[in-house]
């Protein structure tokens, strides 16, 4: 019997609505011999998971995934499908020798798995070259299959996953160990709770990736498995989009930690993911494989879509059946449900973790005003809030939740201030007023004469993946240039340049130079909302995530002792 295989990718439905792009990519090629009574597949499954938040995810998920199928395919053709012995051809014995009888064979599980290694270093290379040329840090997750006599081999990186689903036990094993930071801390037992594990804030977060970063180490960290295939196992290869459903993660957090009744929010969190139980039904209750992909994704989309979804599945109806008693197979001896996630990139080491059991409270939602003359801080044992991180030793930070939305997070801090902002996608910045309906998600108290407006610049996350600034004021919003010390770029508004041109004013021409409304944002960029020139403006400093900002002391205040060098633009 032929060997079978469906595989499917979707943007999801939250990134549908908000006109996204897929960052998933699928590469496959089966490749079958039948002779007598004899029958050899080789299958080449491969599946990546554009790294969310980093420029051209999309592109580093394509290039690894064909490449390693290229890879796998010049390896793997000539000994899966043109040695006789394997066929039982008459001039040889009529039982060919198997895969692993020989551990120098072609297709050994050593001589695979050296492919898979050869095969992913080859698209790392490719992603880091490609990262060159745009000079951004594209990245991708990986999981890799090699399908031969019975037996799968396979390599992954990142928090992509391989199950197996068993019909005649009825049982779901996943194979697979995320590369992600909150196994880590489950693993060292920093965090105890698998259930919370599905919505920290670092759920977020993979510690190992192909690609991201144009002057990496040249090969990366391949993680291994190799296990038996029956009649009865649908192999499946998926993304965490699968089951990345629920949208609102942070409202889960906040119920779950201020929850009274510990056992009915675990069960709230369970009910918003799509679980094993619910995968398996769909899988082995579904027509065929074709129908079983597609109901996966309608599924997820059904529960809210929130990421790319990218699935295969496969299974060989020509190899023995299971036995009685299956033996332990995988890497994970105590398989988890599929975990709610966004892949975004972030060291593990940098990380680090608390047990909600503490009780630690939430702090998301309306921030309240900020005095940058107060202090705002919390002792080195105290949980930090929303972020259900505790400071590093030795630190003082407290992390503020500023605006709800979706992940991914970045972060924000004042100079003379403890305080680290966690921003969203649409945070605004601006002065503190009487009209709490008006404020700003960040609001600053500052001098009734001060021109700061109060909704006067805005964070912005953009279709490419990267942090922006837009000023929506009449005044104007500066940012600390790249190049020349003490130099300010200034933004404005269409709104505002209009305004001033009303009255007379060109700002393009004093400026010299077309003013723009948004900027990219890079890890410690400073900017303000007041005049630079000033003594002492408020100045903010940007940075990609919370644990970065924890180690800001690399930047010192843009206004500490640096004379102001002037405006660009």
């Amino acid at each position: 019997m032929t060997m079978e295989y469906a595989s499917t990718i979707d943007i999801g439905a939250r990134k549908q609505r908000r006109d996204g792009i897929n960052e998933d990519a699928i590469a496959t090629a089966v490749f079958e011999n039948h002779h007598r009574q004899t029958e050899r597949p080789v299958g080449i499954f491969v599946l990546g998971d554009g790294v969310g938040g980093e420029a051209c995810g999309d592109v580093a998920a394509f290039l690894a995934t064909t490449v390693v199928r290229k890879r796998l395919t010049d390896a793997l053709l000539g000994p899966g499908t043109d040695i006789p012995e394997r066929f039982g051809i008459d001039s040889y014995e009529p039982t060919p020798p198997t895969a692993d009888a020989d551990s120098d064979a072609a297709l050994s599980e050593a001589r695979i798995r050296t492919a898979i290694q050869d095969g992913i270093d080859a698209a790392h290379k490719h992603v880091q070259e490609f990262a060159r040329d745009i000079g951004g840090r594209p990245a991708t997750t990986l999981v890799v299959g090699v399908y031969v006599d019975g037996h799968l081999h396979y390599g992954w990186v990142g928090d992509s996953r391989i199950y197996l689903i068993n019909e005649r036990h009825e049982e779901t094993k996943q194979l697979t160990r995320d590369h992600a930071v909150t196994n880590d801390l489950l693993e060292n037992g920093e965090i105890d709770d698998e259930v919370y594990a599905r919505i920290h804030p670092d759920a977020t977060a993979i510690t190992n990736a192909v690609g991201g970063s144009a002057h990496g180490q040249p090969s990366v960290d391949v993680e291994f498995g190799s296990t038996e295939i029956y009649r009865d196992d649908i192999i499946l290869f998926t993304s965490d989009g699968l089951v990345d459903a629920f949208p609102d993660n942070r409202s889960l957090r906040q119920e779950y930690q201020q929850a009274t009744d510990t056992a009915a929010a675990r069960e709230a969190v369970l009910e918003s993911l799509v679980t094993d139980d619910e995968i398996r039904e769909i899988v082995l209750e579904a027509d065929d494989l074709r129908d079983a992909v597609a109901e996966l994704v309608s599924f997820a989309n059904d529960r809210g879509g929130k990421d790319n979804l990218s699935v295969t599945l496969a299974r060989d109806p020509g190899t023995t059946p299971s036995p009685n008693t299956p033996p332990f197979r995988g890497t994970v001896a105590d398989s988890r449900e599929l975990t709610d996630q966004e892949t975004v990139i972030e060291p593990a080491e940098e990380t680090g973790g608390s047990d909600p059991a503490a009780g630690s409270e939430s702090t998301s939602g309306e921030t309240e005003p900020t005095d940058v003359g107060n202090e705002s801080t919390a002792s080195p044992d105290e949980s930090d809030g929303e972020s259900g991180r505790s400071p590093p030793e030795g630190g003082t930070a407290k992390v503020v939740s500023a605006g709800e939305g979706d992940p991914p997070t970045a972060a924000v801090t004042i100079a003379g201030d403890e305080t680290i902002f966690e921003v969203v996608d649409g945070v605004t910045i601006g002065r503190t007023t009487a009209d709490r309906d008006r404020n700003p998600n960040i609001g600053l108290v500052v001098d009734d004469d001060d021109p700061v407006e109060s909704n006067h610049a805005r964070l912005e996350f953009d279709d490419d993946g990267y942090w922006r600034i837009r000023d929506i004021s009449a005044v104007g919003t500066f940012v600390e240039a790249t190049e020349g010390e003490g130099r300010w770029a200034v933004l404005l508004s269409s709104e505002g340049a209009a305004l001033h041109r009303q009255h007379g004013f060109d700002p393009d021409a004093a400026a010299e130079g077309d003013l723009e409304e948004t900027t990219r944002l890079r890890d410690g960029t400073a900017f303000t909302l007041e005049d630079p020139r000033k003594e002492n403006p408020i100045t903010f400093r940007f940075f990609s995530s919370v644990d970065h900002a924890r180690n800001r002391t690399r930047w010192s205040d843009p206004n500490d002792g640096r004379p102001f060098g002037g405006f660009c633009t």
